[in-house]
């Protein structure tokens, strides 16, 4: 059993990083790292949620145990937390290191900017404001913006697309908050995944709702085959994993065992065409394209992305029909 020997010095370990206690926060890295248990020297702490391996206290200035593993409590992305400087600097380290490996290139060099900002604020706030509660702002805001959008004039479709973009930047959020605070959960996955698709979905349909005529018909049909495909999705995902993680669904030219970052290898041609269809880039460009009065062009690429994944979906089904 490996053992991890935590010291500190004065209470500098009971500082809050990212929300959680330093202490805390080591306790879960050690754990992740492969320790089965850590001895402390300090007072006895009360985490805020139950740790994954047991912590014993000793009382300060006591010798580590015998092969057991030493390191700091007080040291956070690699910064000791001496001061108030030293402190902000290892929380936005450690925020800056929140984002997913595999994220959409408008995330990556756009959206972050707003979206950890704004995870570093509220990680500071009391932890009664949840990542499953920035989920259902989220949803709120987008359905909101969906009904601005219904309305069918410039102005109404303008601030629709801004407000869609504000959806899909908390939609950043409350995934960074979750990985900043150690608070994952099933429900907050699931309520995540589907709450994008219900609000694309929506807008798209509203969008061609307030355009009227052939476009109204245009985005019912584009919703309708999105939704097709997303059930699909999560029906054949749930199946394999048990999870409602899209991002663990396969496509038949891609091994089941095969990684999320190597299906999102940047390097790779087709991560670069998938962007095209990732949210992050397409909400942007819906924003783009209502501020400029252009929103037709919401209904059209909707269509063509529906159309895409319904022809994909069928191709898919059909080779995998055929191995067996």
């Amino acid at each position: 059993m490996e053992t991890v020997f935590l010291e500190t010095s004065g209470d500098r370990h009971t500082r809050l990083v990212g929300g959680v206690t330093a202490f805390e926060r080591r306790v879960r890295e050690v754990a992740k790292q492969g320790a089965q248990r850590v001895v402390m020297a300090s007072a006895p702490l009360e985490p805020a949620r139950a740790l994954p391996i047991p912590v014993e206290f000793v009382a300060p200035g006591t010798a580590a145990p015998e092969g057991a593993r030493r390191e700091r409590a007080d040291v956070i992305a690699g910064i000791e937390l001496v001061d108030d400087d030293a402190l902000k600097q290892a929380e936005w380290k450690l925020i800056r290191g929140m984002n997913k490996s595999f994220e959409g290139p408008v995330d990556a060099l756009i959206n972050w900017r707003v979206s950890m900002r704004i995870t570093r604020w509220l990680s500071r706030r009391s932890l009664a404001v949840t990542p499953n509660h920035v989920t259902i702002l989220a949803i709120t805001i987008g359905i909101i913006a969906s009904v601005l959008a219904s309305r069918g004039t410039y102005a109404y479709i303008a601030i629709a697309g801004v407000l869609l973009e504000i959806n899909s930047i908390l939609d950043s959020v409350d995934g960074e908050l979750a990985r900043l605070r150690f608070q994952y959960s099933k429900l907050g996955q699931w309520l995540d995944n589907l709450s994008d698709d219900i609000v694309d979905n929506l807008f798209i349909a509203m969008v061609g709702y307030g355009l009227g005529g052939i476009w109204q018909w245009l985005g019912l049909a584009a919703a309708c085959g999105r939704v097709l495909v997303s059930l699909t999705t999560y029906v054949s995902v749930y199946r394999r994993t048990g999870t409602g993680d899209v991002f663990a669904f396969r496509w038949w030219f891609e091994g089941a065992s095969t990684s999320t970052d190597e299906v999102y290898d940047p390097k790779k041609i087709t991560t670069w065409l998938r962007s095209f269809g990732r949210r992050d880039t397409f909400v942007f460009i819906w924003m783009i394209v209502c501020v400029c009065g252009f929103p037709h062009w919401v209904v059209a690429h909707g269509l063509v992305i529906a159309g895409v994944n319904v022809a994909l979906l069928v191709l898919h089904f059909t080779v995998y029909r055929h191995r067996r």
